[in-house]
Protein backbone atom coordinates (compact mmCIF):
# COMPACT_ATOMS: atom_id res chain seq x y z
CA UNK A 1 0.00 0.00 0.00
CA UNK A 2 1.40 3.26 -1.00
CA UNK A 3 2.45 5.51 1.81
CA UNK A 4 0.09 8.92 1.82
CA UNK A 5 2.67 11.62 1.29
CA UNK A 6 1.68 14.28 4.13
CA UNK A 7 1.52 17.69 3.00
CA UNK A 8 4.22 20.14 4.29
CA UNK A 9 2.74 23.15 6.30
CA UNK A 10 4.45 26.25 5.39
CA UNK A 11 5.52 28.10 8.53
CA UNK A 12 4.30 32.15 8.66
CA UNK A 13 7.86 32.82 7.93
CA UNK A 14 7.65 31.16 4.57
CA UNK A 15 4.83 33.11 4.08
CA UNK A 16 5.98 35.89 4.65
CA UNK A 17 9.42 35.36 2.13
CA UNK A 18 7.24 34.07 -0.09
CA UNK A 19 4.24 37.50 -0.05
CA UNK A 20 4.28 41.08 -0.58
CA UNK A 21 5.79 43.56 1.56
CA UNK A 22 2.88 44.12 3.19
CA UNK A 23 1.86 41.04 4.29
CA UNK A 24 4.78 41.51 6.58
CA UNK A 25 3.97 44.51 7.69
CA UNK A 26 0.81 43.30 8.64
CA UNK A 27 2.47 40.33 10.89
CA UNK A 28 5.11 42.93 12.10
CA UNK A 29 1.82 44.99 13.63
CA UNK A 30 0.08 41.84 14.51
CA UNK A 31 3.25 40.67 16.85
CA UNK A 32 3.67 43.74 18.21
CA UNK A 33 0.34 44.99 19.33
CA UNK A 34 -0.88 41.36 20.02
CA UNK A 35 0.94 40.40 22.80
CA UNK A 36 0.89 43.51 24.34
CA UNK A 37 -2.99 43.58 24.88
CA UNK A 38 -3.03 40.09 25.93
CA UNK A 39 0.00 41.47 28.61
CA UNK A 40 -2.68 44.26 29.20
CA UNK A 41 -5.59 41.52 30.11
CA UNK A 42 -3.28 38.76 31.69
CA UNK A 43 -1.93 41.78 33.99
CA UNK A 44 -5.21 41.42 35.78
CA UNK A 45 -3.85 37.94 37.39
CA UNK A 46 -0.89 38.06 39.90
CA UNK A 47 -0.51 34.39 38.32
CA UNK A 48 -0.76 35.05 34.60
CA UNK A 49 1.46 38.05 35.00
CA UNK A 50 5.05 36.78 33.99
CA UNK A 51 3.13 34.96 30.69
CA UNK A 52 2.51 38.41 29.84
CA UNK A 53 5.16 39.54 29.77
CA UNK A 54 7.03 36.49 28.19
CA UNK A 55 4.49 36.89 25.29
CA UNK A 56 5.39 40.42 24.97
CA UNK A 57 9.53 39.66 24.95
CA UNK A 58 8.32 36.96 21.88
CA UNK A 59 6.21 39.43 19.99
CA UNK A 60 8.57 42.00 20.56
CA UNK A 61 10.86 39.35 18.53
CA UNK A 62 8.84 38.34 15.99
CA UNK A 63 8.04 41.81 15.21
CA UNK A 64 11.35 42.76 14.40
CA UNK A 65 11.94 39.46 11.77
CA UNK A 66 8.44 39.86 10.29
CA UNK A 67 9.73 44.39 10.07
CA UNK A 68 12.92 43.35 8.41
CA UNK A 69 11.26 41.07 5.62
CA UNK A 70 9.05 43.89 4.79
CA UNK A 71 11.78 46.70 4.35
CA UNK A 72 13.48 44.63 2.71
CA UNK A 73 10.84 43.72 -0.04
CA UNK A 74 9.43 47.00 -0.33
CA UNK A 75 13.22 48.11 -0.69
CA UNK A 76 14.03 45.57 -3.68
CA UNK A 77 10.17 46.80 -5.45
CA UNK A 78 11.23 50.92 -5.22
CA UNK A 79 14.21 49.56 -6.88
CA UNK A 80 13.15 47.24 -9.75
CA UNK A 81 13.25 48.76 -13.10
CA UNK A 82 10.03 50.33 -14.12
CA UNK A 83 8.48 48.25 -17.15
CA UNK A 84 9.13 50.03 -20.84
CA UNK A 85 5.58 50.89 -22.56
CA UNK A 86 5.23 49.04 -25.41
CA UNK A 87 5.71 50.88 -28.37
CA UNK A 88 4.87 48.91 -31.56
CA UNK A 89 8.94 50.15 -33.34
CA UNK A 90 10.97 48.77 -30.00
CA UNK A 91 12.77 46.01 -31.05
CA UNK A 92 13.77 43.18 -28.41
CA UNK A 93 17.40 44.62 -28.29
CA UNK A 94 16.16 48.44 -27.74
CA UNK A 95 13.96 47.38 -24.91
CA UNK A 96 16.83 45.35 -22.94
CA UNK A 97 19.12 48.10 -23.92
CA UNK A 98 16.78 50.41 -22.34
CA UNK A 99 16.12 48.44 -19.11
CA UNK A 100 19.23 49.45 -18.11
CA UNK A 101 18.67 53.00 -17.99
CA UNK A 102 19.74 54.03 -14.60
CA UNK A 103 16.93 55.90 -12.44
CA UNK A 104 18.78 59.46 -12.80
CA UNK A 105 18.54 59.55 -16.29
CA UNK A 106 16.37 61.26 -18.27
CA UNK A 107 13.51 59.41 -19.39
CA UNK A 108 14.04 58.04 -23.11
CA UNK A 109 11.28 56.23 -25.12
CA UNK A 110 11.73 55.10 -28.87
CA UNK A 111 9.32 57.11 -30.88
CA UNK A 112 5.53 55.50 -32.27
CA UNK A 113 5.67 53.90 -35.92
CA UNK A 114 4.86 56.34 -38.60
CA UNK A 115 6.52 59.54 -36.51
CA UNK A 116 9.44 60.14 -38.74
CA UNK A 117 9.90 58.51 -42.32
CA UNK A 118 12.21 55.25 -42.21
CA UNK A 119 14.92 54.07 -44.35
CA UNK A 120 14.55 55.70 -47.87
CA UNK A 121 14.83 53.49 -50.80
CA UNK A 122 17.95 54.25 -53.24
CA UNK A 123 17.52 56.87 -55.55
CA UNK A 124 18.88 55.96 -59.56
CA UNK A 125 20.09 59.38 -60.13
CA UNK A 126 21.66 62.32 -58.97
CA UNK A 127 19.82 65.12 -57.31
CA UNK A 128 19.99 68.58 -55.02
CA UNK A 129 17.41 66.36 -53.09
CA UNK A 130 19.44 62.98 -52.48
CA UNK A 131 21.61 65.94 -51.06
CA UNK A 132 19.43 67.24 -48.96
CA UNK A 133 18.41 63.85 -47.10
CA UNK A 134 21.62 61.90 -46.45
CA UNK A 135 22.96 61.92 -43.43
CA UNK A 136 25.71 63.70 -41.77
CA UNK A 137 28.30 60.89 -41.55
CA UNK A 138 27.43 59.69 -45.22
CA UNK A 139 27.63 63.32 -46.22
CA UNK A 140 31.52 63.35 -44.84
CA UNK A 141 32.35 59.91 -46.70
CA UNK A 142 30.83 61.20 -49.74
CA UNK A 143 32.93 64.75 -49.71
CA UNK A 144 35.59 63.05 -48.98
CA UNK A 145 35.14 60.07 -52.36
CA UNK A 146 34.31 62.80 -54.60
CA UNK A 147 38.07 64.37 -54.07
CA UNK A 148 39.32 60.80 -54.48
CA UNK A 149 37.10 60.63 -57.62
CA UNK A 150 38.67 63.65 -58.55
CA UNK A 151 42.73 62.35 -58.06
CA UNK A 152 42.98 63.82 -54.98
CA UNK A 153 44.22 61.71 -51.94
CA UNK A 154 42.04 62.30 -49.01
CA UNK A 155 41.36 60.73 -45.79
CA UNK A 156 38.57 61.43 -43.20
CA UNK A 157 39.00 61.95 -39.82
CA UNK A 158 37.91 59.13 -36.51
CA UNK A 159 34.93 59.54 -35.06
CA UNK A 160 34.68 61.43 -31.66
CA UNK A 161 35.69 65.59 -31.53
CA UNK A 162 37.47 66.13 -35.16
CA UNK A 163 39.06 69.56 -33.80
CA UNK A 164 36.74 71.48 -36.28
CA UNK A 165 37.99 69.11 -39.44
CA UNK A 166 36.12 66.09 -41.45
CA UNK A 167 38.50 65.53 -44.60
CA UNK A 168 42.15 65.84 -45.08
CA UNK A 169 43.45 66.94 -48.73
CA UNK A 170 46.96 65.71 -49.90
CA UNK A 171 48.25 67.17 -53.11
CA UNK A 172 51.74 67.56 -52.37
CA UNK A 173 54.06 65.13 -54.03
CA UNK A 174 57.36 66.47 -51.79
CA UNK A 175 55.53 66.25 -48.08
CA UNK A 176 52.79 63.66 -48.68
CA UNK A 177 52.27 63.61 -45.14
CA UNK A 178 51.16 67.64 -44.97
CA UNK A 179 47.61 68.20 -45.83
CA UNK A 180 47.37 70.67 -48.22
CA UNK A 181 44.03 71.94 -47.93
CA UNK A 182 41.20 70.54 -44.73
CA UNK A 183 37.48 70.21 -45.62
CA UNK A 184 34.40 70.81 -42.65
CA UNK A 185 30.97 68.97 -43.59
CA UNK A 186 27.54 69.89 -42.40
CA UNK A 187 25.22 67.95 -43.58
CA UNK A 188 21.97 70.19 -42.12
CA UNK A 189 19.44 72.17 -44.10
CA UNK A 190 19.76 75.35 -42.40
CA UNK A 191 22.18 78.04 -43.61
CA UNK A 192 25.70 78.14 -42.36
CA UNK A 193 26.21 81.62 -40.57
CA UNK A 194 29.53 83.05 -40.05
CA UNK A 195 30.62 82.04 -36.94
CA UNK A 196 31.78 78.13 -38.26
CA UNK A 197 33.45 79.99 -41.30
CA UNK A 198 35.60 82.27 -38.75
CA UNK A 199 35.92 78.64 -36.46
CA UNK A 200 37.54 77.27 -40.09
CA UNK A 201 39.78 79.85 -40.50
CA UNK A 202 41.07 79.39 -36.90
CA UNK A 203 41.74 75.67 -37.67
CA UNK A 204 43.59 76.10 -41.40
CA UNK A 205 46.35 78.35 -39.01
CA UNK A 206 46.83 75.78 -36.38
CA UNK A 207 46.94 72.74 -39.52
CA UNK A 208 49.25 74.92 -41.43
CA UNK A 209 46.81 74.84 -44.55
CA UNK A 210 46.11 78.22 -47.02
CA UNK A 211 42.98 76.34 -48.60
CA UNK A 212 40.00 74.93 -46.86
CA UNK A 213 36.51 74.14 -48.40
CA UNK A 214 33.08 74.31 -45.97
CA UNK A 215 30.54 72.09 -47.93
CA UNK A 216 26.98 72.40 -46.76
CA UNK A 217 24.09 71.67 -48.23
CA UNK A 218 21.44 74.05 -46.74
CA UNK A 219 24.02 76.95 -48.16
CA UNK A 220 25.48 80.37 -46.30
CA UNK A 221 24.23 83.57 -45.09
CA UNK A 222 25.54 86.65 -46.92
CA UNK A 223 28.08 87.40 -43.91
CA UNK A 224 29.31 83.67 -44.07
CA UNK A 225 29.74 84.25 -47.83
CA UNK A 226 32.30 87.41 -47.40
CA UNK A 227 34.66 86.33 -45.03
CA UNK A 228 34.98 82.99 -46.62
CA UNK A 229 35.64 84.68 -49.80
CA UNK A 230 39.19 87.09 -47.99
CA UNK A 231 40.06 84.29 -45.85
CA UNK A 232 40.72 81.29 -48.96
CA UNK A 233 37.55 78.97 -48.00
CA UNK A 234 35.48 77.87 -50.99
CA UNK A 235 31.55 77.30 -49.66
CA UNK A 236 29.77 74.88 -51.41
CA UNK A 237 26.41 74.35 -51.22
CA UNK A 238 23.85 71.87 -52.29
CA UNK A 239 23.86 73.43 -55.39
CA UNK A 240 27.16 74.31 -56.40
CA UNK A 241 28.17 70.69 -54.98
CA UNK A 242 25.95 69.21 -57.34
CA UNK A 243 27.12 70.70 -60.39
CA UNK A 244 30.22 69.37 -59.38
CA UNK A 245 29.56 65.92 -58.89
CA UNK A 246 27.37 65.64 -62.66
CA UNK A 247 30.72 67.47 -64.46
CA UNK A 248 32.58 64.05 -63.20
CA UNK A 249 32.18 60.97 -65.56
CA UNK A 250 29.55 59.09 -65.56
CA UNK A 251 31.52 56.08 -63.88
CA UNK A 252 32.33 58.19 -61.31
CA UNK A 253 28.90 59.88 -60.61
CA UNK A 254 27.53 56.37 -59.98
CA UNK A 255 30.50 55.00 -57.72
CA UNK A 256 29.63 58.07 -56.02
CA UNK A 257 25.80 57.56 -56.06
CA UNK A 258 26.19 54.10 -54.47
CA UNK A 259 28.18 54.88 -52.20
CA UNK A 260 25.87 57.64 -50.87
CA UNK A 261 22.86 55.66 -51.28
CA UNK A 262 24.09 52.17 -50.19
CA UNK A 263 21.86 50.67 -47.19
CA UNK A 264 20.06 53.18 -44.47
CA UNK A 265 21.81 56.08 -45.68
CA UNK A 266 19.33 58.75 -44.12
CA UNK A 267 19.14 57.84 -40.65
CA UNK A 268 22.10 59.30 -38.69
CA UNK A 269 24.82 57.67 -37.30
CA UNK A 270 26.57 57.90 -33.90
CA UNK A 271 28.68 60.30 -33.85
CA UNK A 272 30.88 58.35 -30.92
CA UNK A 273 30.34 54.30 -32.55
CA UNK A 274 28.96 54.50 -35.57
CA UNK A 275 26.01 52.45 -35.07
CA UNK A 276 22.72 53.88 -36.72
CA UNK A 277 21.24 56.18 -34.32
CA UNK A 278 17.09 55.71 -33.10
CA UNK A 279 14.84 57.88 -33.18
CA UNK A 280 13.54 58.75 -29.64
CA UNK A 281 11.86 61.25 -27.06
CA UNK A 282 13.18 62.49 -24.29
CA UNK A 283 12.68 65.32 -21.45
CA UNK A 284 14.71 67.85 -23.91
CA UNK A 285 13.15 66.87 -26.84
CA UNK A 286 13.17 64.73 -29.52
CA UNK A 287 16.78 63.35 -30.67
CA UNK A 288 18.65 60.86 -32.16
CA UNK A 289 19.95 58.36 -29.83
CA UNK A 290 22.20 55.78 -29.50
CA UNK A 291 20.87 52.13 -30.14
CA UNK A 292 23.65 50.78 -27.09
CA UNK A 293 22.28 53.59 -24.57
CA UNK A 294 23.72 53.62 -21.46
CA UNK A 295 26.86 52.35 -22.92
CA UNK A 296 27.08 54.82 -25.80
CA UNK A 297 26.02 57.96 -24.65
CA UNK A 298 26.15 59.33 -28.34
CA UNK A 299 23.00 61.21 -29.47
CA UNK A 300 22.35 63.79 -32.14
CA UNK A 301 18.92 66.70 -31.87
CA UNK A 302 15.73 65.64 -34.24
CA UNK A 303 14.24 68.23 -36.01
CA UNK A 304 11.65 68.22 -38.51
CA UNK A 305 11.93 69.91 -41.79
CA UNK A 306 9.85 71.53 -44.16
CA UNK A 307 9.36 69.03 -46.49
CA UNK A 308 8.40 65.77 -45.03
CA UNK A 309 10.44 63.79 -47.46
CA UNK A 310 13.17 64.58 -46.12
CA UNK A 311 15.21 63.39 -42.80
CA UNK A 312 15.23 66.15 -39.99
CA UNK A 313 18.22 68.35 -39.43
CA UNK A 314 21.49 66.46 -38.34
CA UNK A 315 23.95 68.50 -35.90
CA UNK A 316 25.66 67.12 -33.02
CA UNK A 317 26.13 68.77 -30.27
Amino acid sequence: MARRQRKSKESPLDIALASDWRLSAIMTAACFFGPRILSAILDTSPLLKGLGIAFTMIGTLLAAVFGAIAVIKLGKQLLKPRPLPEWPNLSPADRRTLKGTPRNEPSIHVAPAGSLPGPTAAPETWSIDVLHRIEWKRFEDLCCAFYVEKGIRARTTALGPDGGVDVHLYQDDAAPAQATAIVQCKAHNSRIGVKPIRELRGVMAHEKVDKAFFMAPGGFTDEARAFATGHRITLLDAKLFYAMIVRLPAESQRRLLALATEGDWTTPTCPNCGKKLVARNSKRGPLWGCRSYPRCRGMIPRRQTDAATRMPTTEVF
